[in-house]
């Protein structure tokens, strides 16, 4: 059973539009991506298959420093992530944690605030 705080927001568009999209939507609002981790081009290269499934972790220093700040442990969550994954159907499915149950699972839920923007980015990409 997955974690509570997961978020789910489905998409009618195939699952390339998606990552684009949610890529352009990062940069344009001035995030920065530290990382792309393509889970079905792992398989590939492992020799199995699974459907298109990637990960971007970004952010911004000026938002999660402060939480780190405030509650070191959170820097394990830090910087936010948003998974795309690849129905049957070709269309994708955006998961991402709850921003502000985050917040709270590290006591700085007066925090929240920094990083809502998470919940916004993943819907506006769908």
């Amino acid at each position: 059973m997955p974690p509570e705080d997961l978020r789910s927001v489905h998409s009618d568009a195939p699952f390339e539009v998606v990552w684009q999209r949610l890529h352009d939507l990062i940069r344009s609002r001035g995030l920065t991506v530290f990382a792309d981790i393509d889970h079905a081009q792992n398989a590939r290269d492992a020799g199995l298959e699974m459907p298109n499934a990637r990960v971007v972790i970004f952010g911004n220093a000026k938002a999660g420093t402060p939480l780190m700040l405030a509650a070191p442990d959170i820097a394990l969550e830090l910087p936010l992530r948003i998974l795309v994954r690849e129905q049957p159907d070709g269309t994708a499915v955006l998961v991402h944690r709850d921003p502000v149950g985050l917040a709270a699972a590290f006591g700085v839920e007066q925090l929240a605030p920094a990083i809502a923007g998470l919940s916004a980015i993943a819907q506006a990409a769908a």
